[in-house]
């Protein structure tokens, strides 16, 4: 038994560890958040209704069949439907019945309501896709704002290791007299700093972990560890124009034919309710026999005896029921009238969607790029200054001040190498183009 616990205790130490040390890439995420996502989940609800309401409207061109049996015992004066016999005796009867209905004209009615059903799946499968491709824009930010925190951390981390070299440096020409103390308490002052960046960043990973988790459908458990290699290099590039990009997120995005496929639906409701004021035509028929106990044959000779069938037509001309009808389509009417404004205000609001992207990524890039050139030369400033503290020519204040703005700007340039890089992702996808970058390659 000794044995017996010590593997199971070895085994489920090493699942433990195997899922903790996992690396989810951006594709698992999303894979995850595909499955999991509550929103996503009603989404496929909403697929899955759409898809039994198609069916059960293909279904109202089958016959309709019903089986009618009745039992009845009655005391007291009665006129015995089987005999016509008037009598006040105790009565006991049987009726069963077989009636078959099958419409054979309404107006076009059923085929405009399967084609408005068929509009309503080809809505609900966009919807869904738009919902698909909003939480895939999210996991994505939410993963790179991970991997954003993870090396605002190493870079930290990094810094400060340097800090501390520097400061044990510092600390020997004190002890020669080169520098004041003064300039000792001004690097641990800047080590301190270092640290409390060090702990934002973790907090920003835990909070950013904790986001993209929740988008993906995990409500618990322990956080999750990402992939967190190095973007690619990014360099700026008009490969597509605004109109080009309009043109081809129209053709990849689902916004619009959401819009195009409900105004398609609302246009068959109204045909729908228009049928209301043809006449419709069915074909019905009957088979039914009845028993009784005034008669003398027996149950089964009264089945045979009272056997009748009937066959025939059925007309309903709609003439006058309180305007009830007028009232149907003229609604109907303003909802094909609401799902074409409709359809033209997404048709705006992708436009300005796609626009804005565009535009964003423009001043990402220009941003990022200056930033780059700043960061250069703070980096070389920072060097010289370095090179200075050391030999003693310069203190540890104007030291720490340039270096202040070597961090800060290198902190500014980090978040603008993400921004500019998820603001091409964006591009890339409303092209058409799978979300997926280094860290998955």
């Amino acid at each position: 038994m000794k044995w017996s616990l010590a593997v199971i205790l070895v085994l489920g130490w090493g699942i433990n560890k195997s899922q903790a040390q996992q690396r989810w890439t951006l594709q698992q995420c999303l894979a995850h958040a595909q499955k999991n996502n509550l929103l996503l989940q009603q989404a496929q609800l909403t697929k899955d209704k759409s898809h039994l309401q198609l069916t059960t409207a293909r279904n109202y061109f089958l016959p309709q069949i019903n089986v009618r049996a009745r039992t009845v015992g009655n005391w007291g004066f009665i006129i015995d439907p089987s005999t016509n016999v008037l009598a006040d005796r105790f009565n006991f009867g049987n009726q069963a019945a077989l009636n078959v209905n099958l419409d054979l004209f309404n107006g076009f009615a059923n085929t405009n309501l399967i084609r408005q059903r068929n509009k309503e799946v080809e809505a609900a499968r966009y919807s869904y896709e738009t919902s698909l491709n909003n939480i895939s824009l999210d996991v994505t930010f939410q993963f790179l704002q991970v991997m954003l925190a993870s090396e605002q951390l190493r870079n930290s981390q990094q810094r400060l290791a340097y800090l501390q070299n520097q400061q044990r440096q510092v600390a020997a020409q004190v002890e020669k007299g080169l520098l004041s103390k003064r300039d000792l308490l001004n690097l641990k002052s800047q080590m301190a700093a270092e640290e409390l960046l060090a702990v934002n960043a973790e907090n920003g990973i835990d909070r950013s972990t904790f986001e993209l988790m929740q988008t993906m459908g995990m409500t618990s458990g322990a956080p999750i560890q990402i992939d967190t290699l190095a973007i690619p290099d990014l360099r700026f590039s008009t490969e597509i124009s605004q109109e080009e990009l309009l043109s081809a997120a129209a053709a990849n995005l689902p916004d619009l034919k959401v819009a195009r496929a409900r105004a398609e639906a609302a246009r068959y409701a109204w045909r729908i309710a228009r049928s209301n004021f043809m006449p419709s035509l069915s074909a019905i028929g009957q088979v039914a026999t009845r028993t009784s106990n005034y008669k003398p044959e027996g149950f089964s000779e009264q089945l045979q005896n009272n056997l009748n069938q009937q066959i025939g037509l059925y007309l309903n001309i709609p003439i006058f029921n309180k305007f009830a009808n007028r009232n149907v389509m003229d609604m109907a009417k303003l909802d094909v009238i609401s799902s074409q404004v409709s359809f033209q205000q997404i048709d705006v609001d992708l436009k300005r969607k796609v626009v804005s992207a565009y535009l964003n990524y423009r001043a990402a890039a220009r941003k990022y790029q200056a930033l780059l050139i700043q960061y250069e030369a703070l980096v070389e400033e920072h060097r010289y200054a370095e090179r200075m503290l050391q030999l003693g020519n310069t203190n540890a204040v104007e030291y720490g001040f340039i270096r202040s703005r070597m961090v800060s700007t290198q902190s500014d340039l980090l978040q603008a190498k993400y921004d500019y890089f998820f603001k091409i992702k964006i591009l890339d996808f409303y092209q058409g183009k799978p979300l997926t970058f280094g860290v998955d390659n």
